[in-house]
């Protein structure tokens, strides 16, 4: 049954084959000459689409009766479709006739346009759309060797369908502005942009790739026409596509010739790429005496929404009898409202044009807009009929929409708190895009004016104080602290929402707005100082110092708060303030002038151990008014490490500490010294002595924003000390394993045990200098390894492993040193068996102490057992075991002796191996089979 299935397969494949030839055949005859194409598809329904393939072919001589009203495209998901051909006049066919470009050289374009529903989301994820048709013009130079007439022409375009379908949407191709089809003069850069704009905002990725007659298949010979011109004398030619722009350089067409490229266009929404778009296009290049017009240079912009966009393109021609025609388009003509406009002067040399695009809130997109200017001459190649053939200058031009900024950001400053406002509405907030504000602060006023096209406050020291955006016009911060000045900015967020609403992509940022500096009013006491002024785990002291607040508008008002006053000082444990205790009161000042700024010595605690925490209250006529910021003293801890120290310290203070300096014992003068200023909260000590005792402690500078404040602020950490020690484990060593199975491959091995010799080497001296010994780990393979043995000293790099049954086994060598720091595994080296197991084809069982029983040649090693079956010439099962020894004494299973002759026998074999036991056929054959001759003559 295998084998007739076999047959008629290939009998259905030959017959396939056959009848895909004459297929062919058919239509090379009568099959349209291609140039050029793609295929197009927009979105119109529930998985329903539009689908518009365009081509470009020749339409003269025999290609004439070749010009088709109809073609067949391939809609992926099983189903083909015949499509009229609808631009140009009605042929009387039923469809259209196309439309002629140029006569010389013939050029015809073609739409072949149908709409297809599909069945729903395709399985593997997309569908692949496809057209094919069989004869491409002849003579493209870089397809197979200018014999193209016979290579098919293919384009694809893949739908995709992201399985997260909800979160990014359906999609519509890019559409392609510039025909495939262009001009190169030889020795003269040519440029070219296929101008794809993507009206649903996705952003584009352009890759050349070889041309294709198949779906997966390139068409023959094809060489990039910069690798021709190489390979024909023109070492420095290039062809090169920018990935974003699409714009494409080729510098120099090195002879006249008809090249065709391939340009993949990708389209990516959220990171995700949802569709691909493959344009075949055409380079006719001309060897005339003419130059292309020159183009003035035009830079990359930005334009607020809501702005104006006014500029000038000029361009000239080299050659005076010729005229120059300027043109533009891209995405701003397309755009939905307020497109851009471009007016330039009849053709002339020179000749100018006015780009102008009146922005608005809609045309905010996270993707560059891209405009091309063409500049194109008017050369016509003498011949009969005279040939146009203008030479073209572009200019790409990339245009960055951004939101306009929040205006008009006020702040209010009230007791602890600033409350901000800004423009309501915002001149965007009616975009479908908008995504409300996020608000931003900063110690200290800001005064920096962003650039023109300056968006977000990335790397401007701001920080985000909104989670998420906000759609208000006014928040309230409340997390401000008495003593500082803050900045404040606000921006205004976009992005395109996914249609189930749950995500959003393509985010981008809006101008900030202007800042606006707020003062907070010293309506309260400002803490100046906790400093450990004692490091003691039961007398430890801490000295803490406030300022009281202001008298006078805009800080404490006297009238509203009059006198007695009075200060409580509470203490907690930690940094985080958490269970205050009150450990001091001041007494009631009758005045404010009688309220001086106040000091602490907090004694009789733990400074060894904790930080500590301080907050003070203020208190008017029995009743509180407000409080400071909570306070820390600088923790500092010691680490160990090899010959060094690792000094790392934290605190909890409303005010900014810039530096630090590091202060160490001098044991020799029992003075702590300066050793070191950092701006972190780290520092390591090197170059110590191990097992020697170093302490220190760490003195922090700080200030407030408002320089009304004392500046700086000097608040020291407690003292800790440290031992370095050595803890860093030597570099693993390199393994090597052996054994003697080499020697004795193929033959027996008459041991009663077997070694493993390894060896290992130190990769770098510097890792080795304080190594002990080492330690030996083996297991039965890579993920099961045990501690074996260990070396007497580092100068021990050898290891013989003996063992009884088996060499297999995996080994890994570690270095430890004299702490008993070990390092990490060695490269693990697995060791295998060579297993021996052969049989001979002969034995004697006639009682005479000689080859009376059949066994394997001796000694046979790791096989552990077999699967044996031994049959008559009849196919008769005399005999059966698993012993690896076999010991088959020529009798049957009822224990009669058999009879002279010839026993074939069959099965396998089982080594044991590293990777546990692999079935190997008896006497190496394929199904195990071999011959037995039982002799019993003597």
């Amino acid at each position: 049954m295998i084998i007739l299935f076999f047959d008629a397969m290939k009998l259905y494949a030959k017959s396939v084959f056959t009848f895909c030839f004459l297929l062919v055949s058919f239509y090379a005859a009568h099959a349209t000459h291609y140039r050029a194409g793609e295929i197009l598809y927009k979105l119109i329904g529930n998985y329903k689409y539009e689908v518009t393939i365009v081509t470009y072919s020749k339409f003269d001589g025999q290609s004439i009766p070749a010009d088709r009203d109809t073609v067949t495209i391939s809609w992926g998901d099983g189903t083909f479709e015949t499509l009229c051909r609808t631009n140009g006049n009605p042929n009387g066919s039923g469809c259209n006739g196309g439309v002629v470009i140029t006569n010389s050289p013939s050029i015809k374009k073609n739409e072949y346009k149908g709409t297809h529903t599909y069945p729903g989301a395709p399985p593997k994820g997309y569908f692949l759309v496809s057209f094919f048709d069989n004869n491409r013009i002849d003579g493209i130079t870089n397809i197979d060797n200018g014999q193209s007439v016979n290579v098919p022409f293919y384009v694809e375009d893949t739908l995709k369908y992201p399985t997260d379908l909800a979160n990014i949407g359906l999609n519509n191709s890019p559409e392609l502005l510039y025909p495939p089809i262009d001009y190169a003069n030889c020795n003269d850069t040519f440029f070219h942009n296929p101008l794809a704009i993507d009206l649903d905002g996705d952003s584009l990725d352009f890759s050349l790739i070889v041309c294709l007659q198949g779906e997966g298949i390139v068409v023959p010979q094809y060489a990039y026409p910069d690798q021709f011109c190489r390979a024909n004398g023109q070492p420095g030619s290039t062809l090169t596509i920018n990935k974003y722009t699409g714009e494409l350089i080729w510098g120099t067409p090195c002879q006249i010739g008809t090249f065709n490229i391939a340009i993949l266009i990708r389209e990516y929404r959220g990171g995700v790429c949802i569709g691909t778009l493959i344009r075949d296009m055409q380079i006719i290049v001309l060897c005339v005496p003419n130059d292309p017009p020159q183009l003035s240079e035009v830079r990359d912009t930005c334009v607020r929404a809501g702005d104006a966009l006014r500029i000038s393109v000029t361009a000239r021609d080299p050659q005076a009898t010729q005229t120059v025609t300027l043109s533009a388009d891209g995405g701003p003509f397309r755009a939905a409202s307020s497109p851009a406009t471009f007016n330039p002067t009849p053709p002339g040399n020179p000749v100018s044009g006015l780009f102008n695009w009146n922005t608005d809130c809609s045309h905010i997109q996270k993707q560059d807009y891209v405009v091309v200017f063409r500049a194109a001459d008017s050369y016509v190649m003498p011949g009969n009929p005279p040939e146009s053939a203008p030479l073209v200058d572009l200019e790409t031009w990339q245009i960055h929409v951004i939101a306009p900024p929040p205006l008009n950001l006020t702040g209010t400053a009230t007791r602890q708190s600033v409350t901000l406002n800004w423009d309501n509405p915002y001149p965007c907030s009616s975009s479908p895009d908008f995504r409300g504000f996020s608000v931003w602060r900063k110690l200290g006023c800001d005064s920096f004016v962003p650039d023109y096209c300056e968006t977000g406050l990335a790397g401007r020291g701001y920080t985000k104080l909104t989670t998420t955006n906000i759609s208000t016009y006014t928040f309230t911060d409340n997390t401000t602290v008495v003593g500082q000045q803050y900045s404040y900015r606000i921006v205004a967020h976009f992005s395109t929402l996914s249609p189930n609403g749950l995500f959003q992509f393509d985010a981008n940022e809006s101008v900030p707005s202007d800042e606006v500096c707020v003062y907070m009013p010293i309506d309260v006491p400002v803490i100046l100082n906790v400093d450990v002024q004692e490091t003691d785990v039961t007398n430890g002291k801490i000295f803490v110092r406030w300022s009281k607040p202001l008298a006078g508008a805009p800080n404490l008002d006297t009238i509203q708060f009059p006198p007695p006053y009075r200060f409580d000082l509470y203490r907690s444990s930690g940094n985080a303030f958490a269970n205050p205790v009150l450990i001091h009161s001041t007494p009631n000042a009758a005045s404010f002038s009688a309220l001086a700024d106040t000091t602490f010595d907090d004694t009789g605690i733990n400074t060894t151990d904790l930080s500590w925490s301080y907050k003070i209250l203020f208190y008017s006529n029995g009743d509180t008014v407000g409080a400071t910021a909570a306070a820390s003293s600088v923790y500092l801890n010691v680490l160990p490490s090899d010959q060094s120290l690792f000094l790392s310290w934290t605190e909890n203070v409303p005010w900014t500490n810039d530096s630090f300096a590091i202060y160490k014992l001098n044991t020799l003068t029992s003075v702590y010294e300066a050793i070191d200023t950092v701006y972190t909260h780290s520092y390591s000590d090197v170059g110590l002595i191990n097992d020697s005792t170093y302490c220190y402690y760490v003195q922090a500078y700080g200030h407030y924003s408002l320089n009304i404040l004392p500046s700086p602020l000097i608040n020291k950490s407690q003292r800790d000390c440290g031992i370095p020690i050595d803890t860093t484990a030597p570099c693993p060593p390199i393994l090597y394993a052996r054994n003697d199975c080499e020697q004795f491959m193929g033959q027996p091995w008459d041991v009663t045990e077997y070694i493993n010799y390894l060896s290992w080497a130190i990769q770098d001296d510097s890792c080795s200098i304080d190594i002990n010994h080492y330690n030996i780990y083996y297991g039965s393979d890579s993920s099961n390894l045990a501690f074996l043995d260990s070396t007497d000293s580092k100068d021990d790099t050898t290891y013989q492993h003996v063992l009884i049954e088996s060499l297999a086994g995996c080994y890994a060598i570690t270095a430890v040193d004299r702490i008993g720091n070990e390092s990490r595994y060695s490269n693990i080296f697995c060791i295998d068996n060579c297993p021996y197991y052969v049989l001979p084809n002969t034995f004697t069982p006639n009682n005479d102490g000689q080859n009376d029983l059949f066994h394997p040649f001796r000694p046979h090693r790791f096989v552990p057992k077999i699967e044996m079956k031994i049959f008559n010439r009849w196919g008769v099962k005399v005999f059966e075991t698993e012993d690896p020894e076999i010991n088959w004494d020529g009798r049957d299973q009822n224990g009669k002796e058999l009879n002279d002759g010839v026993y074939l026998y069959a099965g396998y074999y089982f080594e044991q191996r590293q990777s546990g036991l692999v079935q190997q056929p008896l006497s190496g054959k394929k199904k195990g089979g071999g011959f037995i001759h039982l002799i019993r003559g003597k």
